[in-house]
């Protein structure tokens, strides 16, 4: 499963706006490194991870 490009613009622009790394990134979404960087690449991921990234950038934007 891949994330939609609206999903993946917003990840890109979060961790661009954050300034951090995909290691610090994939820490505060709950994911490892290497699936954020597969979803930053627009790969496949699961299914729950897709859901983990898609509940983290709803906090974000509820937050803002």
């Amino acid at each position: 499963m891949k994330l939609t490009p609206e999903q993946l613009k917003s990840l890109r622009r979060f961790k661009g706006e954050m300034n951090i790394t995909i290691v610090a990134l994939s820490e505060k979404v709950g994911i490892s490194r290497f699936t954020l960087s597969k979803a930053l690449k627009d790969q496949s991921i699961t299914s729950t991870n897709v859901n983990k990234i898609n509940d983290w950038l709803l906090k974000q934007y509820l937050n803002n």
